[in-house]
């Protein structure tokens, strides 16, 4: 079941076949194959009290239509004084995904995400290399067959991916910017493309599932702390996974299980990661102590993740675990 616009509830137990066939409500639209949320549902926090964009059931395919705001206006000219912190990071939602609960874990599959606008943003005294600088600018990038044409001589591959994918906390509201938090946040990471996947532990009913800061590309770690920052339509699955248990985002790209760690302090960070590796090794593939530590030994790395403070990534390779019998590998 499908509910939309709320309020009021506006359940839809059938509608004709194709694209074109769509059902509006409240700003939201429906096809036959997924529910379309527009970028006017944006929000400057993970919310845990704003009211759902739209809410759906485990399993629904949901588009999530990204803003580019403030990129447009800088490129019109407004001076980036005028434009207040809030206005950058912002995230559509939130999805509510009916009878997900605390204690769970949502399952979110990036399906695809389709890049509208790009725009490559130098921004003078930000980030390590913004004194490099002579003023800051926003300029339109050309977007063609797959391909950012910077200038002449430079074009670069759209390598589109989330940068801001969180659920709302328990009570009260969690930033976009910054830290990254239990529930996700301001990520950064180059690995939340098309054909990967986000686990998040769910801190209040329904979840709340928010979406932003979308990037057609960026450098892993974000090293410039922007990427060539867009305006984009992001098709996922959500699904809640009783199968899977985590108590920080966990991401799978092709044959790597990546464990998000969270803290303080990038040591705490570390530590975070490293232990949930060793509880996925322990718990999901049953191996011995001795078996997992063997495994870190020789298998495991990790690197630090976006610049949103303290984030370390454990990659756990699952070709040297699928091999070994009476093992399985996590879908």
């Amino acid at each position: 079941m499908i509910q939309l616009g709320l309020p009021p509830l506006f359940a839809l137990s059938s509608v004709a076949s194709g694209w074109e066939n769509r059902i509006h409500r409240k700003g939201i639209s429906m096809t036959v194959d997924r529910v379309i949320i527009p970028c006017q549902h944006r929000r400057t926090a993970l919310e845990a009290h704003a009211p759902p964009a739209a809410r759906v059931s485990s399993g629904a395919i949901v588009e999530f239509q990204t803003s580019d705001e403030p990129y447009e206006l800088l490129a019109r000219g407004m001076p980036l004084e005028a434009l207040s912190l809030e206005r950058f990071n912002k995230v559509t939602g939130p999805l509510a995904i009916i009878g997900a609960r605390p204690g769970q874990v949502l399952r979110i599959d990036i399906l695809d995400i389709i890049i509208e606008r790009a725009w490559l943003v130098s921004l003078r005294g930000f980030g390590p290399l913004g004194h490099l600088l002579e003023e800051s600018r926003c300029e339109a990038v050309t977007l063609l067959d797959g391909t950012l044409t910077i200038s002449e001589r430079l074009r670069i591959p759209v390598q589109p991916s989330i940068g801001c994918i969180g659920l709302a906390p328990e009570r009260g509201v969690s930033s976009t910017f910054r830290p990254v938090w239990p529930w996700g946040g301001n990520l950064d990471l180059v690995e939340l493309g098309p054909g990967s996947t986000i686990w998040l532990p769910v801190q209040r009913p329904e979840a709340y599932l928010y979406i932003g800061d979308v990037h057609a590309a960026i450098g892993a770690g974000e090293p410039a702390h922007v990427g060539i920052e867009a305006a984009a339509r992001v098709i996922v699955r959500t699904t809640v996974d009783p199968e899977v248990r985590c108590r920080a985002p966990r991401i799978r790209t092709g044959h790597t299980l990546l464990l998000v760690g969270v803290g303080p302090t990038f040591s705490t960070a570390q530590q975070h990661a490293l232990q949930q590796a060793m509880e996925v090794l322990r718990t999901e593939f049953a191996l011995t102590q001795r078996e997992a530590y063997a495994y870190a030994c020789a298998c495991l790395s990790y690197r630090f993740g976006g610049p949103a403070g303290p984030v370390v990534l454990v990659e756990l390779p699952l070709q040297p675990l699928s091999h070994s019998s009476g093992m399985r590998t996590p879908s």
